[in-house]
């Protein structure tokens, strides 16, 4: 019987047939124009660490020619994520003036066999920033009207990464904050040693505006609560002039304002609450010697700042009036005839 021969060499000129008509199929050259992105990186860089580049990645439009099978490759390789490329680790502004040919050279377009025509943009600048890192000592920073001692803090050092470009603002020795949250404070009881959480910080004194990377962002504090204190804006604070009981119908004193405006006190949380309760006020002292009165001064600043309940008992606090806390009063003192 002849028909198994004549399977075989029907299957043979199948099988030659569809070679080359693949052979064919891959080297039809097409021209396909495809969107992608640009990922630039620095070649001495490759985990990130040490040099940033913007923008990127950056949108861009290719327009390859090759086999259809190639192109067809390059139209996955291209969509399926950015295309890294590798600029010299050089600080500054980078200026890419033919992006086709950095995009040509690229490993893995070269290997495809395709060749780029052109690209949309041609030209592209980047900003490249180098950081540098630098060791910190670590110290407490607690904004809180508490008393505390035995402060510690952990750890003692940390790494600090700015550009190279604002380095020299640093100052030495190098130091940053570890900023505690003065409403973990209030929370503590006093008398028992707390560990709480402080946010590093570069000091409010040193000045920069470029991006600052703390490692750790935040360390731990430990300390011991003596004594809470809280703090309370009081609207309305009366001036009370102090003087000698001698000089009693020798002198009239008048204040040009009796009264001082959100006045920020602090003291313990019992006082405040009969402040803030209306069972005592705060009253801003002024001491008013013989000497002022024969003088006729016209200013005299506050001596001190207190707590005055209904029994006459008073409790001196920590005031200030607009950040001052001896602010000057207008006075006029005429000598009665």
């Amino acid at each position: 019987m002849r028909w198994p021969r004549q399977l075989g060499t029907i299957t043979l000129v199948t099988v030659v047939t569809i070679l080359i008509w693949l052979l064919a199929a891959a080297k039809t050259r097409e021209t396909e124009t495809i969107a992608g992105r640009v990922d630039f990186t620095i070649a001495s860089d490759s985990a990130g660490e040490r040099y940033d580049v913007s923008p990127s990645p950056i949108p861009m439009t290719c327009t390859i020619e090759g086999p259809a099978m190639a192109v067809r490759e390059t139209h996955n390789l291209l969509n399926s994520a950015p295309l890294s490329i590798s600029l010299p680790p050089e600080h500054g502004r980078q200026e890419i003036d033919n992006l086709a040919v950095l995009i040509q050279n690229v490993e893995s377009i070269r290997d495809l066999g395709v060749s780029v025509v052109s690209v949309e943009p041609s030209r592209v600048t980047v900003d490249v920033v180098e950081f540098v890192t630098r060791t910190a000592v670590t110290r407490v920073d607690i904004q809180s009207a508490s008393t505390v001692q035995d402060v510690s803090v952990s750890p003692k050092s940390v790494e600090i990464t700015v550009p190279r470009s604002v380095v020299h603002l640093l100052p030495d020795p190098l130091v940053v904050e570890a900023v505690v949250d003065p409403r973990d404070v209030l929370r503590l009881e006093p008398g028992v040693l707390h560990t709480v959480d402080g946010t590093l910080k570069l000091p409010d004194s040193v000045h920069i505006s470029a991006a600052v990377m703390i490692d750790p962002a935040s360390a731990r504090v430990s300390f011991q609560l003596v004594a809470r204190q809280r703090q309370a804006t009081v609207p309305r604070v009366r001036i009370q002039v102090i003087s000698s009981p001698q000089d009693f119908g020798l002198y009239q004193v008048a204040l040009a304002n009796p009264l001082l405006s959100d006045v920020d006190i602090e003291a313990s949380p019992d006082a405040i609450a009969e402040v803030e309760a209306g069972h005592a006020q705060v009253i801003a002292m002024v001491h008013l010697t013989t000497n002022d009165k024969e003088r006729s001064v016209e200013k005299k600043a506050v001596s001190f700042f207190a707590i005055v309940r209904p029994d006459g008992t008073a409790t001196p606090v920590l005031g200030t009036w607009k950040d001052n806390p001896h602010p000057d009063i207008d006075i006029t003192i005429t000598r009665v005839e």
